[in-house]
């Protein structure tokens, strides 16, 4: 059944108040062979043959889709772009991308109504209760008996042939909520870390620092021979790497005892708050990095008011790089992760999880099941998964010495798009769901300096871990968010208070006090027996 596009923006725009007086708590955290041989049957030959059964004249199934990530500002409507055009013709679906410019919130509102699109491409925990939630009230079908009747070959064939990533795309009970996005074994999965005015230390004499001490000593410097007056800034609080060096996170994470801990009430995290307190008393922290917004803190580098930043490879990194057009002596280097004492392994794994927290779910409702199911394999599917990764061979990529190679269309836009902007018209790079090759994700980055963060920032023996995309049941999380929704409202201001100096670090012991008043014990006991659960999948 085709759905009214007008239907949708009525309802989303009678029912928005009740959305915002309604809306739940979130969770919070701490704190993601490749071909098969079922890709040879693929989706595309599927939809030929039984549009063959129907006669010619059979008209493609629709179906409504979701996708809050469009790319508006070059085509007015998402299912213009030639990604999903190419997905169209292969698997003789026609799908409408409806009105998705309210966000979680006007999602949110067609949860359990029979106004939910067909197929939904979202991310875990947008959504109160999450992808999870939405499987345990029915809002979605697990994928399970679709791969059964082999409707989705192509995706079971792969998990069948990577069980770390088929044990982080199922839950608890075995089933599919979901089909994500997953970077194959060999893909890079650290993408963010310090970076540091190279420029600078080559001019004063310096070398690049590794530990904490030396991190300081360099600001310091940066303060006093260059004028710098937010020495160390961030945006998004970020600054992990700092929190890092001390052998934990700030919020839920799995220690070196393979249990569940919870940082800031473990006595390193208040060697963390020292630093940042003297840090803050020297004038070399960036007092705003906690509340600044993006173009503020760009801004602070344009101009030269900050020598220590924190980013992203593909983001930040590749900004700055941008601007050097203005500030051509400007050389901005990724910085290794720091530590305590020189020559330790830092501590913490900064990797990602191999599969990321977005993909395709199928509502309840979905006029055509097995239709979604062939929209859904095609990207998991050897031809698929080309054009997801690469885009279009003779217009984003070419092959050279059997490897897809990015053309200038890509590399060198001629409107002017980054890379992964060019590829995201034709491929499937920018949050969409599907397999990622390692040469998509290296060919995105066209800078050399992009390329060396992902070496820099790698952490391959670090023993503490991040949390894993754990599974709690609907009491389980219902509990959870309550603990953890007023826990972390005390954590970050008093994290501020103790930071900017306004509250004494000698009342931390009465901090950590009151956050276990608040039963801290209790939701580290909730993540762990979820955790248990997850290590026997």
């Amino acid at each position: 059944m085709k759905r009214n596009y007008i239907k949708y923006g009525k309802k989303i725009l009678a029912l928005s108040l009740a959305a915002v007086l309604g809306a739940a708590s979130l969770t919070t955290g701490c704190g993601q062979s490749s071909s098969t041989e079922a890709s040879n049957a693929s989706n595309k030959e599927n939809s030929s043959s039984e549009a063959a059964e129907a006669g010619t004249e059979a008209a493609a199934p629709v179906l409504t889709v979701w996708s809050d990530w469009g790319i508006s500002d070059y085509f007015k409507d998402q299912g213009d772009a030639y990604y999903w055009k190419a997905i169209e013709e292969a698997t003789g679906v026609d799908l409408q991308f409806i009105d998705s410019s309210g966000g979680k919130d006007a999602l949110s509102i067609l949860v359990g109504t029979d106004d939910l699109p067909d197929i939904i491409i979202e991310y875990d925990g947008t959504l109160p209760g999450g992808v999870q939630k939405m499987l345990a009230d029915g809002s979605i079908v697990p994928l399970n008996d679709l791969m059964d009747a082999g409707k989705l070959p192509n995706f079971k064939a792969y998990l069948d042939s990577d069980p770390e990533a088929d044990k982080l795309c199922k839950n608890d009970d075995g089933l599919y909520a979901w089909a994500p996005m997953i970077r194959k074994p060999d893909s890079p999965l650290v993408f963010n870390g310090n970076m540091i005015r190279q420029d600078w230390l080559d001019e004063l004499g310096l070398q690049m620092p590794e530990t904490i001490q030396e991190m300081e000593d360099t600001l310091l410097i940066f303060k006093e021979k260059k004028g710098c007056d937010a020495g160390f800034s961030f945006a998004y609080k970020n600054y992990d790497r700092i929190v890092n060096a001390y052998g934990i996170c700030e919020g839920m994470y799995i220690g070196k005892d393979n249990k569940v801990h919870f940082g800031a009430i473990e006595s390193e995290y208040l060697d963390f708050l020292t630093l940042f307190n003297r840090w803050m008393e020297m004038g070399i922290l960036d007092p705003d990095g906690f509340t600044q917004e993006i173009d503020a803190f760009y801004a602070k580098i344009a101009s030269g008011r900050t020598g220590l930043v924190w980013g992203n490879t593909g983001g930040e990194l590749g900004k700055i790089e941008t601007m050097k057009s203005e500030n051509p002596e400007m050389d901005f280097q990724p910085a290794p992760n720091p530590v305590l004492n020189k020559g330790d392994v830092f501590p913490v794994d900064q990797s990602n999880y191999r599969v990321n927290s977005i993909g395709y779910m199928i509502s309840s409702t979905c006029a055509d099941m097995d239709a979604a199911a062939r929209v859904i394999d095609y990207v998991y599917g050897e031809e698929g998964n080309m054009r997801a990764n690469f885009g279009e061979e003779g217009v984003t990529y070419e092959m050279k010495d059997g490897k897809p190679v990015f053309t200038d269309l890509v590399l060198n836009n001629p409107e002017g798009l980054s890379i992964q902007k060019a590829l995201s018209l034709y491929a499937g790079n920018n949050n969409k769901p599907f397999l990622v090759e390692k040469d998509m994700m290296l060919g995105n980055y066209a800078l050399e300096v992009q390329k060396k963060s992902l070496e820099v920032w790698a952490t391959p023996d670090a023993p503490v871990k991040k949390m894993p995309p754990l599974t709690m049941t609907a009491e389980e999380a219902q509990e959870y968010n309550s603990l953890m929704t007023d826990i972390q409202t005390y954590l970050d201001e008093f994290k501020l208070k103790f930071i900017m100096g306004t509250e004494s670090l000698e009342n931390y012991p009465h901090f950590v006090e009151n956050i276990q008043k608040m039963n801290i014990d209790r939701a580290i006991e909730i993540q762990q027996a979820a955790y248990e659960r997850y290590l026997a999948r």
